[in-house]
């Protein structure tokens, strides 16, 4: 039974991780679609177009990881609280059943994000190469 969730988890990670690294490398081949990466003859340029390429979507994962993790804080309870509240009165043909900000902020506690490390280190790995990419163009190309 041991072995069999072991596994199990280790699929989900697996499964986690590569979701994760596709949608970078997805974003990586649009960004060097955009910069045409393949029509540039310039070594330097191509080197700036990868370093590009490959910080951009690192960024994004790990500014997505810092936003759950500040959702996941309360920061944004009283503007959700607020905008649930706006919809109820600018809408007031739907049904709507009143919460108090107490009962909404408990609620929001009980659906609080778990497991999302993935992001952040599929991120960390995608800028890592963009660092490394940097610090060669800067060396190479000063």
């Amino acid at each position: 039974m041991n072995s069999e969730k072991k596994e199990i988890n280790i699929k989900s990670i697996l499964i986690r991780y590569g979701v994760c690294a596709v949608v970078a490398t997805a974003l990586l081949f649009l960004i060097l679609w955009l910069n045409k990466f393949w029509t540039l003859t310039e070594p330097q340029d191509r080197l700036r177009v990868l370093c590009d390429a490959f910080s951009l979507p690192g960024l994004l994962l790990v500014l997505t990881t810092g936003l759950i993790f500040v959702a996941n804080a309360g920061t944004f309870n009283g503007l959700l609280y607020g905008l649930r509240t706006g919809v109820e009165i600018v809408l007031p043909f739907l049904p709507h059943k009143y919460v108090r900000y107490r009962d909404f902020v408990a609620k929001r506690k009980e659906k609080r994000v778990k497991g999302y490390s993935f992001i952040c280190y599929t991120g960390l790995a995608f800028l890592a190469v963009g660092i490394i990419l940097l610090v060669i163009f800067h060396v190479r190309y000063p």
